[in-house]
């Protein structure tokens, strides 16, 4: 019977590894044919990855959840259903704690991208840089190339020339092969528009026998582009035609508004307004940014009064300035906020000081506690008569003194659980926080749980903080109570943080 016992447990475990190993591999097999088809039709690249996260759930495996997840996220993105990838996202990130740097940055890279489509730029800065702290550990060179690229174009977007060039460097730095410069940046970045006519055709060249339809209508998305920028309407019409005819074959909605939107302009510079009134309205349509909207309603409320339409052409002109009042008054909204905050730190900060000068007078009540026993304790050897009184004044004494450090040390405790409120209205405690780094116009603040980005001044944030907080070079503010250890050029904060140290802050150490 033991035997019999045995050869079946024996059974039911290679049974049930195959089984196992069987569904891994079909479910390895269904990514890699998302993958295949991801370049050619992204309705196909869906479906497979689907299919896959669909056979993950069977397995109580969370990385294999996690990265059939994020390959069916990172699909649904691409045909414009966010609100499923984000669910699939909240899972991975949920569980990070489980899984491996290289899908930690590839699923913080998709959370930064949704940020990226709906216009939150802070949010999506803060993304992208958590996905480089993930590739960068896991050495994922491609990964740190796309993120480095993509805060480059979100700063290009907010008018930051400087900076933008600085990622995109980086980009093309860490991918290691600046010939192939179209695989990392297919818009030809830090070019001439003459020199991104002639890379994005060389482009379209190479790949002219290859069935990558994804990237062939990015590069003539970006040629249109090129062209327009040069002023060759018509030239440009036709290769973005071919970009949406490419992008409609394998259902890649990337972009595909802003598309119609250019098409329609171009339309428009060459005096055809009928088939720029047909691009501009399905780009209005489809279009859900705001300041894009507002263009997309001037250029066809133009178009409309070229045709002599004037009904409609006063239809998009309200339209216009409904958008752009709506736009004004967001600013106006952000403004506010802005200036809310400033004040609930101006607030927070006076009750630094109030707390501070109680605990300067609770000092100088000890102090004279200190000295009136140290009479009391002369004078009892001068005059033993009044021992016993002097004794029961010098417990008294103690007892108040025991008080007055009691309430020193609550008034120190609510001093650390202030917090400052930062512009983005987040809310950083002192007590944990141990350094702040600047970069151009952002801060980063750091604690041991999280670090969080805020649009905001070094010289600003340092007035609303507490004496224990010193500035010890240009980019960097310390919390003293973290500071474990200092050599010539540098502050070691506990555990073992390294805080560049410069010659001419040194003095605020002391």
């Amino acid at each position: 019977m033991k035997n019999r016992g045995c050869i079946f447990f024996v059974c039911f475990f290679l049974t049930y590894s195959l089984y196992a190993q069987t569904n891994h591999e079909t479910i390895d097999f269904l990514i890699q044919q998302a993958i295949e088809n991801g370049a050619k039709n992204q309705d196909s690249a869906v479906y497979f990855s689907k299919k896959a996260h669909t056979a993950a759930k069977k397995e109580k495996d969370t990385f294999l959840l996690a990265s059939a997840g994020y390959y069916y996220s990172f699909y649904l993105i691409s045909v414009g259903k966010v609100a499923e990838a984000q669910k699939l996202l909240n899972f991975n990130l949920n569980n990070a704690n489980q899984l491996p740097d290289d899908l930690n940055g590839n699923t913080h890279y998709n959370q930064a991208a949704i940020y990226d489509i709906r216009e939150e730029f802070d949010d999506a800065l803060q993304y992208y840089l958590h996905a480089i702290e993930f590739f960068k550990a896991a050495n994922n060179k491609k990964g740190l190339a796309k993120s480095y690229l993509q805060i480059g174009v979100i700063y290009e977007k907010l008018g930051k020339t400087q900076i933008a060039d600085y990622f995109f460097d980086a980009s093309l730095k860490v991918s290691g092969n600046a010939n192939t410069k179209h695989d990392v940046d297919s818009s030809g970045r830090g070019m001439s528009s003459e020199e991104k006519i002639r890379s994005s055709l060389k482009m379209l060249e190479d790949l002219e026998n290859g069935d990558n339809k994804k990237l062939k209508s990015v590069i003539n998305y970006n040629l249109g582009q090129s062209l327009m920028s040069a002023k060759r309407y018509s030239e440009a019409i036709n290769y973005f035609e071919r970009s949406l005819k490419l992008k409609t074959d394998i259902q890649f909605f990337t972009n595909i508004d802003k598309t119609w939107f250019l098409l329609g302009k171009c339309y428009y510079n060459t005096n055809d307004p009928e088939n720029a009134i047909k691009n501009l309205t399905f780009a209005i349509q489809k279009n859900k940014k705001r300041n894009q909207k507002a263009e997309i309603a001037y250029y066809l409320s133009k178009s409309y009064e070229t045709i002599k339409d004037y009904k409609n052409a006063l239809l998009y002109a309200y339209e216009f300035k409904k958008i752009s009042d709506s736009i004004a008054e967001f600013k106006q909204d952000e403004r506010i906020a802005e200036i809310t905050a400033k004040f609930e730190n101006e607030k927070q900060s006076n009750k630094i000081i109030i707390l501070q000068q109680e605990n300067q007078r609770n000092e100088l009540e000890i102090a004279k506690q200190e000295n009136l026993r140290w009479r009391w304790s002369i004078f009892a050897l001068v005059v033993s008569i009044i021992a016993v009184w002097f004794v029961s004044r010098f417990l008294q004494s103690q007892e108040r003194i025991k008080v007055v450090e009691s309430e020193k040390a609550h008034i120190a405790k609510k001093v650390e659980e202030i917090a400052v409120i930062l512009n983005n209205k987040s809310k950083v405690y002192l007590k944990e926080l141990k350094y702040i780094k600047s970069d151009g116009n952002y801060l980063e603040f750091v604690t041991d749980k999280k670090r969080i980005i805020d649009r905001n001044k070094i010289k600003a944030i340092l007035k609303e903080l507490p004496p224990n907080f010193v500035k010890v070079h240009r980019s960097y503010i310390i919390n003293k109570n973290f500071v474990s250890s200092i050599n010539r050029s540098s502050v070691i904060l506990q555990p073992n943080i390294n805080i560049p140290l410069s010659r001419l802050f040194k003095s605020n150490l002391v």
